[in-house]
């Protein structure tokens, strides 16, 4: 074989295989940035599954009360979630705010975490005692942690597995009507990376956050979930700019029909059962 050639199929042979390893390369990244994708997935209300490496979570998932004015969770996202169904799998925790019917539903949730043994509930005692009624609470031993704080009482931390649960009590809109309401505020980091805030129905003063500065200075929240009615006031929006110490915030508890007001805000703001936004950890902000 004339050399010529011979080198010809040399240079074809190294420029093939430098061409596999830079495709094997970039399959192997393209996989990894699949794998660290960060995403909050709408359900209906303030209901919200957040998704971060190949951790789940979710907020207020479970209600059949929609008083005709908020979305309820349609009933294919629904079964989908009991059953554990893409994009709906891998749940690792689920939290509740508050026990009201518009947020919690204790015989969805029992039916659950009966189905889902390995998913952990975090909630107010309200909501347990609701659960209480209705099961043997022991019968649920090691998925359950009952959240009991007092308004102005220090935030509580909890660890489970990869994500950390720190979580205060501000009150439920309408204060101080509604003061007995147990309103929790998580803050829920996951792989100590993506940091969420869901706000449950909290009231939009500012005299219920300053008392925690140090806990809202703590640690950055890449992303809230605050109910819509904090875009409105000037109070309501110094409390998510400045006092909760979070970079993005995304709106919940839209009525069916969105207000004009709303809209014309230009926050964002989630309305559509199914619909996503991504997400970005406070590292990728920078």
């Amino acid at each position: 074989m004339p050399l010529s050639r011979i080198r010809k199929n040399i240079l074809l042979k190294i420029s093939l295989s430098s061409l596999f390893a830079f495709a094997a390369f970039f399959s192997s990244a393209h996989q990894q940035d699949e794998n660290l994708t960060s995403s909050a997935r709408y359900l209906a209300n303030e209901g919200v599954v957040i998704s971060h490496n190949k951790s789940k979570v979710v907020f207020d998932p479970f209600f059949h009360n929609n008083f005709n004015t908020y979305q309820l969770v349609p009933e294919e996202i629904r079964q989908k979630l009991f059953q554990g169904q893409a994009p709906y799998d891998n749940i690792k925790a689920v939290f509740i705010s508050h026990a009201h019917e518009d947020h919690f539903s204790a015989k969805d949730m029992l039916q659950y975490l009966k189905r889902h043994p390995e998913v952990h509930l975090f909630a107010p005692q309200q909501a347990i005692a609701m659960l209480e009624e209705i099961t043997d609470i022991g019968a649920l031993a090691g998925q359950v942690t009952a959240i009991s704080l007092e308004y102005g009482e220090q935030a509580k931390r909890v660890e489970y597995e990869n994500i950390r649960v720190e979580v205060v009590r501000i009150p439920h809109a309408g204060w101080p009507r509604r003061a007995r309401v147990e309103n929790l505020v998580f803050r829920v980091s996951i792989d100590d990376q993506l940091t969420v805030m869901h706000m449950g129905d909290a009231d939009p003063d500012d005299a219920h956050y300053i008392p925690y500065k140090s806990h809202w200075q703590s640690r950055i929240t890449d992303t809230a979930f605050p109910p819509y009615w904090f875009f409105y006031s000037a109070e309501g929006r110094d409390i998510l700019h400045q006092h909760i110490n979070a970079r993005h915030h995304i709106g919940v508890h839209v009525p069916m029909k969105v207000p004009a007001r709303l809209k014309a805000s230009k926050m964002d703001f989630f309305s559509v059962p199914g619909e996503t936004r991504s997400l970005t950890t406070s590292s990728e902000s920078r």
